[in-house]
């Protein structure tokens, strides 16, 4: 029987597990996502640049799936913690907007190979504002680390220059999931 994972538990394993699950696992169902938005945590200490926790809503606009990031105050806690919103006047502070897809429909290329069955959030949208313009070359592979569970997903980060030119900048693990409040726009 395969292993259940929660987020604290999936939070403790290594990269090595990590690569394994998105080798072996399930994509999310995008269409499930929507309207929800997840607590974030960066595995890997180079999310320090980008905070350790931050948020990431998914919702459904002109019949195409995007979602977009939320900062989040760091308290310090790792993958343990409150994940309280940073705020912009009265609502949360919201940019790196992005599209969900299906790797499967992309063209095939040598750089998304390996995860051509998996999710995938591409940040090659126009609704960034021209000082967050670098969110335009991440790009994400998700997967369901138990099988059609949508409440837990772990991700990898790449910056993507092109398909021979790639960074791993991190892993990132979501959960905790509930209703987005406050949809962009």
């Amino acid at each position: 029987m395969a292993q259940k994972w929660t987020y604290e538990t999936l939070a403790a394993a290594d990269k090595a597990t990590y690569e394994n699950i998105l080798r072996t696992g399930t994509p999310p169902d995008l269409e499930a996502l929507n309207g929800y938005i997840y607590c974030g945590w960066n595995h890997e200490w180079i999310g320090r640049l980008s905070g350790v926790k931050f948020k990431k809503g998914f919702y459904k606009r002109d019949g195409i799936n995007y979602g977009y990031n939320e900062t989040v105050m760091q308290d310090n806690q790792g993958y343990l913690g409150q994940w309280e919103s940073g705020l912009h006047k009265v609502r949360p502070n919201q940019l790196g907007y992005f599209k969900t897809g299906y790797v499967r429909d992309q063209p095939p290329a040598k750089f998304s190979e390996p995860y051509r069955h998996l999710a995938t959030v591409d940040y090659t949208v126009p609704f960034h504002k021209w000082y967050l313009v670098f969110f335009r070359v991440i790009k994400d592979f998700v997967v369901c680390p138990n099988e059609g569970d949508n409440t837990l997903l772990l991700c990898k980060a790449y910056l993507h220059f092109s398909d021979n030119f790639n960074v791993l900048y991190c892993y990132f693990i979501l959960g905790h999931r509930y209703e987005i409040r406050y949809l962009p726009w």
